[in-house]
């Protein structure tokens, strides 16, 4: 980076000054610079290749476990990822649905050169927001009182543009290189170059690095497959959505006729979705990439970075769960009518001869031609320790991160990611309040507190195991819990959140009248219910306390009480639209559960709420133990909740810093 103390010299490129610019247009970057313009600063977005804005480098799809919560998070919020997603996707479906609400979560199948359209889309008429294609070498600083501040970007092309804040969404490009067998080449991913002058430049005014690796599996002509020895993967047939436009009917879908190769399936007129193919490996196929361990370079020293170990490749599951006979792997369709298929859960970076054997050793594809070859990519990342909550650098006032370059991996996390530093960068250029999420008001508040105070060798991955209050995390209650916030920072508009107010009135409402609505054990109530098919009571009741039963829905009370002639007190009609009563069967059914987390919630605010001064200097507090003085320096909590999630720091230590707090205020009282 450059840190110029003199004045800047007046160019023509100097004329162009914007409030936030954002350095990438992944998916990362595609939420930092519409939020930020949507917050209302004008800003512009720089990436090598506007072709590829959204691009999906990887699997064609969104959403899963957990990260299906963070796009319901982001829609909340006011992100663009599950409107995309919404309007391109070729399959859905609900995972988990036999668990508890805490853990469903949605998955969809994108075609993935609709989706980047629809985000393109995004970018190209949302108010405020520039687009260039150009290369960012480096990002100018100045000295001021508070020390370095991101001033400027400087171009491959030699353009200059001032800015207000800057958003870094390098993703897996700092240094990038492409691994498989012994090909090498830079890039962070195919057809890309690598991002060699920003790195060097981050290096340069001491931001910590570290080695990390993704991969891709092989993609493969359907045309070359024996779809007779898979197991068909249908999606949903009844309707989901991850936005809210897309539930309340108001986005356009992006769809083409299905390819021959694979037709569509017509769900109930809803909508015609595409099905994925489950395969498994067997032990010829591990035989063969045993054998060629010597060959691979996650084994024989070519690659030095560490990969995700929730999504290894095919030669690390192979090389760790040497007793399992099999591995699932998934074939899924690229698009409505591209012949590619995505081997999900083949990630590998072994030779192109390696992958073409291992592949043919599964009956489906003992014919398969391999139409992309996978390969690995070692890229640079940030120490999460060079991060402030509020995804802000510790080092450079106003310069902002997000997505893989923090150390992550998933669209969803980047994007995630990507929403909240637009935000806090729009906040910083327009010096105003800074968002940090909680832990209890969403996954991503959940994602952004473990970077910025966990250590982690590998690429982050979310999960749901991650979130202690899972239960107040679902996706069905995102809106209710973000909506307002999305709302107060512009990036939702007031009939959305006069919509979620009336949605939450409504099941607060229903929710009062059946607690008031009292079921009588007698013959007229017996009547009632057995008519609508619901099993009887054997006590007096209240309609909460009948719904909270497991063989009970909503729908079916509802019906029943309705031909009953029982009116509900304070509302109009027990009739609702299926999400509604979803959503009221969760509340009445888990209130005990959900009771618990909030009480355990409040315990934990105190010390969320107790704030540790910037300036403090741990090194200076000599009860605290040596290695706590030595993480907390590193990390730099801005909480004592924040402290205390720092491994390595006991409760021992907290007490010690609690005390240090309370006598340092009744100094500054007294």
């Amino acid at each position: 980076m450059i840190d110029l103390n003199a004045p800047p010299v007046h160019t023509a490129a100097n004329s162009e000054r914007y409030d936030v610019i954002v350095i990438g247009a992944g998916h990362a970057g595609c939420e930092a610079a519409l939020a930020a313009a949507r917050a209302g600063c004008h800003t512009l977005v720089v990436t090598p290749n506007l072709d590829r804005i959204g691009f999906m480098p990887c699997n064609p799809s969104i959403g899963g476990p957990a990260k299906g919560h963070l796009v319901r998070d982001l829609d909340a919020l006011g992100g663009e990822m599950g409107r995309a997603i919404d309007r391109t996707a070729i399959q859905i479906r609900m995972l988990n649905t036999s668990k508890g609400p805490a853990v469903q979560a949605l998955r969809a199948q994108a075609d993935k050169t609709l989706y980047q359209m629809a985000m393109k889309e995004a970018l190209e008429t949302q108010e405020r927001l520039t687009l260039r294609q150009d290369l960012v070498t480096d990002v100018e600083l100045e000295r001021g009182p508070n020390g370095l501040r991101a001033r400027a970007i400087v171009t491959e092309a030699g353009h200059r543009y001032l800015a207000g804040a800057v958003v870094v969404t390098a993703g897996t490009f700092l240094r990038g290189r492409m691994v498989a067998g012994d090909w090498k080449a830079a890039g962070g991913r195919a057809g890309d170059d690598a991002a060699l002058a920003l790195a060097a430049s981050l290096r340069d005014v001491g931001i910590r690095l570290r080695r990390l690796k993704t991969g891709t599996p092989p993609r493969i002509d359907a045309r070359s497959v024996d779809f007779g020895q898979t197991e068909l993967q249908p999606g949903s047939d009844r309707p989901l959505w991850f936005s809210a436009d897309g539930r309340h009917g108001r986005i356009e879908r992006l769809e083409l006729p299905p390819s021959p190769i694979y037709p569509g399936i017509d769900h109930d007129g809803w909508r015609v979705q595409m099905p994925c193919y489950l395969i498994h490996t067997n032990p010829d196929t591990h035989q063969i990439i045993a054998d060629n361990f010597d060959r691979s370079p996650m084994f024989n020293g070519t690659i030095e970075g560490i990969g995700p170990r929730y999504c290894p490749s095919i030669e690390d599951k192979v090389a760790r769960f040497r007793e399992k006979p099999s591995h699932g792997l998934f074939l899924e369709p690229e698009g409505w009518r591209t012949q590619e298929l995505y081997v999900q859960g083949a990630n590998t970076s072994l030779p192109h001869d390696v992958q073409e054997a291992f592949l043919h050793t599964i009956p489906a594809l003992a014919n398969a031609r391999i139409t992309r070859y996978g390969y690995a990519v070692e890229y640079d990342a940030i120490d999460p320790s060079e991060l402030t909550p509020t995804l802000e650098a510790r080092r450079v006032r106003g310069l902002f991160l997000a997505g893989q370059v923090c150390g992550t991996s998933g669209y969803e996390e980047a994007a995630g990611q990507g929403i909240i530093a637009g935000l806090n960068a729009a906040a910083f250029a327009q010096q105003a309040e800074p968002l940090i999420l909680r832990r209890d008001q969403s996954y991503i508040g959940v994602m952004i507190d473990d970077l910025t105070t966990q250590e982690f060798i590998e690429p982050y991955r979310m999960l749901t195991s991650r979130a202690e209050f899972r239960l107040l995390l679902r996706g069905d209650n995102a809106d209710n819990r973000l909506a307002e916030i999305g709302y107060r920072y512009g990036l939702i508009d007031h009939h959305r959140y006069a919509a979620v107010r009336a949605e939450r009135e409504t099941i607060d409402g229903l929710v009062a009248a059946l607690e008031q609505q009292h079921l009588a054990d007698n013959a007229r109530t017996r009547d009632m219910l057995s008519a609508a098919g619901l099993p009887p009571i054997s006590r007096n009741m209240t309609a909460l306390d009948y719904l909270r039963r497991p063989d009970v829905t909503y729908s079916n009370l509802a019906a029943a009480l309705t031909r009953g002639g029982v009116a509900p007190m304070g509302i109009a009609s027990w009739e609702v639209d299926d999400d509604i009563a979803e959503r009221v069967e969760i509340e009445a059914r888990y209130a005990a559960y959900i009771a618990k987390e909030l009480a355990q919630v409040e315990r934990v605010r105190k010390l969320e709420q107790r704030r540790i001064p910037d300036t403090l200097d741990f090194a200076a507090l000599p009860s605290l133990r040596t290695e706590a003085r030595e993480k907390l320096a590193r990390f730099r909590p801005t909480t004592l909740g924040q402290a205390g999630r720092i491994a390595g720091v006991t409760p021992g230590d907290i007490a010690v810093l609690m005390v240090y707090l309370e006598r340092r205020e009744s100094a500054a009282t007294a």
